[in-house]
């Protein structure tokens, strides 16, 4: 069990690390939605930051609360943004990484 919980651990990590690099890279498409449903210029870059320092938090054993923490806040405020803009589908897999977040305080 303990090694599963930390396989899962590490690829949420790994997937919410990438989500942060591609919050910082910042492709055009990404800029234009953001802005149409209000964020300002650079915000990307604040997200990405975040999900960054999540994915870096989760991987570190002695961060690993932390990470828990501020990946709960990310998927929670995205998960909610896309309820409310009327994006079901795109919401479930905010949702399915936030089930798995208990694991990563079994795996701790």
């Amino acid at each position: 069990m303990q090694m599963i919980a930390s396989l899962v651990l590490e690829a949420v990590a790994l997937v919410i690390g990438i989500a942060g690099l591609v919050n910082l890279i910042g492709p055009l498409a990404l800029q234009r939605l953001l802005a149409e449903w209000g964020f300002g210029r650079g915000f990307n870059w604040l997200a990405g930051s975040f999900a960054m320092a999540a994915g870096i938090f989760l991987a570190v054993p002695q961060l690993r609360l932390w990470g828990v923490a501020l990946s709960a806040f990310l998927l929670i405020g995205t998960t909610m943004l896309l309820l409310d803009r009327r994006k079901y589908l795109f919401a479930l897999s905010g949702i399915v990484l936030l089930g798995t977040l208990p694991l990563a305080l079994v795996a701790a």
